[in-house]
């Protein structure tokens, strides 16, 4: 099915070319859209979503997000939310992940994945300046022109929890559905003992 998909969107496109004749460039048709991140504690503790800008716009940072207390939340869900209208076209895209402890005082760098024009990929670990229990963490959304000759038929996003500095990798990897599909919430995201993880890495999946 998602075979037949892809080969329907190549041809949209008029990336689905016969042999001696050359790929035109084509715009992506995939929705706009934006990223938001959620932490939970206690299993019920929920804090409140925050959303990245769209990309059309150009991406950036959501606001900081925590649990309820903003206090060492033990899970957190990405969710992919397209727009209700307009299309990505020709943005090239990359997603970015940081986490802060005490108010802002111990905030770490962003932490990148791959362009979707070089494949997406799985950021590296975000931490806090000492590798320990963050409060909050925030997501980010960069954009710039699509390289020529390059089209994106579908993306999809996943967070993973860390511990003990990041030596502990043992929680699962919690994906988004696929933005044609209409996007949505990942499952929530825990370390391997669903208490107090120290970091979080954001994925970018693309085909």
């Amino acid at each position: 099915m998602r075979l037949l998909r892809m080969l329907a969107a190549l041809a949209a496109t008029g990336a689905l070319v016969f042999a001696g004749t050359a790929p035109a460039s084509a715009a992506s048709d995939l929705p706009n859209f934006q990223i938001g991140i959620q932490l939970i504690d206690n299993g019920y503790e929920i804090g409140q979503m925050q959303m990245t800008p769209f990309a059309t716009f150009g991406g950036g940072c959501s606001d900081w997000a925590g649990d309820p207390n903003s206090f060492d939340p033990d899970g957190a869900r990405v969710l992919l939310m397209p727009a209700p209208r307009g299309r990505l076209g020709d943005r090239d895209l990359r997603l970015g992940i940081q986490v802060q402890d005490r108010n802002g005082s111990e905030t770490g760098p962003v932490q990148w994945t791959a362009w979707a024009s070089q494949g997406g990929s799985m950021s590296p670990d975000a931490f806090d300046t000492n590798y320990f229990d963050p409060d909050r963490v925030r997501v980010c959304l960069e954009t710039r022109t699509m390289p020529a000759a390059i089209d994106l038929y579908d993306l999809r996003v996943s967070i993973k929890t860390v511990d003990l500095g990041g030596r502990d990798q043992n929680g699962y990897r919690q994906y988004t559905p696929w933005l044609y599909d209409g996007g949505g919430f990942s499952p929530w995201a825990y370390d391997s003992n669903a208490f107090d993880p120290d970091g979080f890495s954001i994925g970018l999946e693309v085909y």
